[in-house]
């Protein structure tokens, strides 16, 4: 006869001991790391009117960041609880989108995301650059030349296309854009420009929303270059206009200003600049007709045109108080000779700074370019940015 419960008593009576006997055990447990996931729900050919949005689940986004392969940085904000991101404005037309983003868990976990799309072309509406002065073919112009940029059609965001006009220079400047009316803008530098230096111009606008369903057209470029750095003083009380040519004096001319028998006979002070020259022209009483009381109509050689309202360096033979006293209708006059000589080194951009007390004249600073008569912080505020 055999017993199995025996037996079975045994054996759990040595388990029991060496169960009693064993050391107690203390293992340790390792969580999976929470891996952010990062998704964007931008799809090919993209609207470029139309916000994307980044988010992520488990995690928050440090960084985000989304350029055109025009390399513009495209603007977005984040939520409040930085789960999310979604862009701001129109993005480039026709262009690859890169998004770049980092986001982090809770337990320092750091996911990197990349990835790109595209958006749909749209046609240009025919907006771009008519005409940009003074950048004429093989012309070196003055350190006070301004770049006047004019566009085909009225600018419908000033705002908008203002940041798509870049200005670089071969040596250091600072300067501002100034609208002047709904199709021009014009750049002036806090200073003068360093002379011997070519200056480039770039509108960036294809594929750009301009505002009011407008799209850009044709990017453009021009190239400005800089000569000699070439400013005239013309002191109106000691009736000499002294020339410097990059720094130094390279001719003292005798002059003779503005008689101011009628106000706009005193010739205007402030910064002028040279605009355009002719050999000769025929100088007409301004506001007046043939048989007028004080009209004249006189023909002059070496004119030197320094505003829009008829002041010019120009040889005035008869003059003979040049030098001595003012007896021009505005004009500074000079000798032949010395006009000859202004008339051929001048550049368009030169500036000519008129001093003096004995004139109550003084320059508009619309009056042709006379845009260096305003402080570059009162330039400024004509910007749209």
């Amino acid at each position: 006869m055999k017993f199995k419960p025996a037996r079975a008593i045994a054996v759990l009576s040595l388990v029991l001991v060496m169960g009693a006997c064993a050391a107690p055990q203390t293992g340790t447990f390792t969580p999976a790391p929470i891996v952010p996931e990062v998704s964007m729900d931008a799809v090919e050919e993209q609207d470029p009117t139309a916000p994307f949005t980044l988010s992520v689940v488990d995690g928050i986004l440090e960084e985000v960041n989304v350029t055109s392969d025009r390399s513009e940085t495209i603007d977005g904000s984040f939520s409040e609880d930085l789960t999310s991101w979604t862009s701001e404005g129109v993005l480039d037309a026709g262009s690859t989108h890169t998004v770049v983003a980092k986001a982090v868990s809770s337990d320092g976990t750091v996911t990197e995301f990349e990835q790109q799309f595209t958006t749909e072309a749209r046609e240009s509406s025919g907006f771009e650059v008519a005409d940009v002065t003074p950048v004429a073919e093989g012309e070196e112009v003055g350190v006070g030349a301004p770049i006047i940029v004019t566009f085909t059609e009225d600018v419908p965001d000033r705002a908008a296309v203002e940041k798509l006009l870049v200005v670089e220079s071969e040596k250091p400047h600072e300067g501002a854009w100034r609208w002047i009316d709904d199709d021009t803008v014009i750049y002036r530098t806090k200073d003068y420009w360093e002379g011997h230096q070519t200056v480039t111009f770039t509108a960036n606008l294809e594929g750009e929303f301009l505002g009011d369903d407008t799209w850009g057209g044709e990017d453009y470029t021009a190239q400005m270059v800089i000569g000699e750095s070439q400013i005239s003083r013309a002191d109106l009380d000691s009736h000499t206009m002294t020339v410097e040519v990059d720094g130094e004096v390279a001719r003292e001319i005798p002059i003779s200003g503005g008689n101011g028998e009628e106000f706009e006979y005193y010739t205007a002070t402030g910064t002028h600049l040279v605009m355009e020259k002719f050999e000769k022209k025929t100088m007409v009483s301004p506001g007046k007709e043939e048989g007028d009381e004080g009209y004249y109509s006189t023909d002059v050689n070496w004119a030197t045109r320094i505003n829009a309202t008829g002041e010019f360096v120009h040889g005035a033979p008869w003059n003979g108080s040049l030098g001595q006293a003012n007896l021009s209708h505005g004009c500074l006059n000079a000798s032949e000779t010395d006009a000859e000589w202004f008339y051929h080194m001048a550049q368009r951009g030169d500036p000519v700074e008129v001093v003096g007390d004995s004139s109550p004249r003084e320059m508009p600073w619309d009056n042709g370019w006379g845009y260096w008569v305003m402080s570059f912080d009162e330039w400024k505020e004509g910007s749209a940015l």
